[in-house]
């Protein structure tokens, strides 16, 4: 994906490289430029997802394995040492994990998505968002496929029935992405010039899983505290699949519009960010 310039009679070849990304430094160009270069953001997920499996017996099945023990060891500790015997809270549990599992798992990964690949970015010219975004859709692929299997499994054994909130899943689905998208590009751009912002990340996303309703009910907090728990930044995602899926239920103003808010502010954050420095890069790999 290496795209050249015609050489002038005295130019040499390394001056005929043009980084096109380089070109833009604008939430327009980079936007523009991760569309063009859209087959080489497929075909990087598609390598991870080929790589992730390749040489396993099980291939995709590793990838139940995770939010399977997950799942069993919280049962375990909450249903039967803890006595916490909720109704449904097994279903409850599996579509908080998924969707956080997504969310952890992508912002790790993008936030080294340009200090890992320093020698990629030194010698070839492409959307330098590309690897930060490619990590966050391999991310993504794994918990469809994961989610695909999973949510009509829980649905049957719990004997719920379709209904039109489900609808809602996409959508919902859609602004985590913006989401995740967005911390991930800001990451990404803060790892680059500040390496300790990935020790610090580890420590957010710790302090962020329990201020998330992921292995307690919502319902159950006293009301002084649901706004705190709400605001918590993937909680209206969470909050959204556990109604329209467990309660079969619409989402909610309040949970809609933080939902909403959080994926706008985020992305439009992440991306302006991530163009304002993406020049800087090179010099700091």
């Amino acid at each position: 994906m290496i795209s050249r310039t015609p050489a002038a009679p005295n130019t040499t070849g390394a001056e005929a490289l043009v980084d096109a990304n380089a070109a833009t430094g604008t939430i327009a160009g980079t936007v523009q430029s991760i569309f063009q270069y859209r087959e080489l953001l497929k075909h990087l997920v598609l390598k991870d997802l080929k790589l992730k499996y390749r040489g396993s017996w099980l291939g995709f099945v590793w990838s139940l394995v995770n939010p399977l023990v997950m799942l069993i060891v919280y049962v375990v500790a909450f249903k039967y040492i803890l006595g916490v015997r909720g109704e449904g809270f097994v279903f409850l549990l599996l579509l908080a994990i998924l969707a956080w599992t997504f969310f952890s798992s992508s912002l790790s990964m993008s936030a080294g998505g340009i200090v890992d690949n320093g020698a990629l970015i030194k010698t070839v010219a492409f959307p330098r968002a590309v690897l930060p975004i490619a990590s966050i859709f391999f991310n993504l692929a794994q918990y469809l496929l994961t989610a695909a299997v999973f949510i009509p499994l829980m649905l049957l054994l719990h004997r719920t029935p379709p209904s039109v909130p489900m609808l809602l899943f996409p959508v919902f689905l859609l602004l985590q992405v913006a989401l995740t998208v967005g911390i991930g590009l800001a990451l990404a751009t803060g790892t680059t010039f500040f390496r300790d912002i990935r020790h610090f990340l580890e420590i957010a996303l710790s302090v962020m899983f329990w201020t998330t309703p992921i292995i307690y009910d919502f319902n159950t907090i006293s009301s002084p505290w649901q706004w705190l728990v709400l605001f918590s930044p993937l909680s209206s995602y969470v909050l959204a699949y556990q109604r329209i899926f467990f309660y079969g239920e619409w989402p909610g103003v309040a949970v809609s519009i933080i939902a909403v808010a959080y994926a706008l502010v985020a992305l439009s954050a992440g991306v302006a960010l991530f163009s304002r420095y993406e020049r800087e890069f090179s010099e700091q790999l």
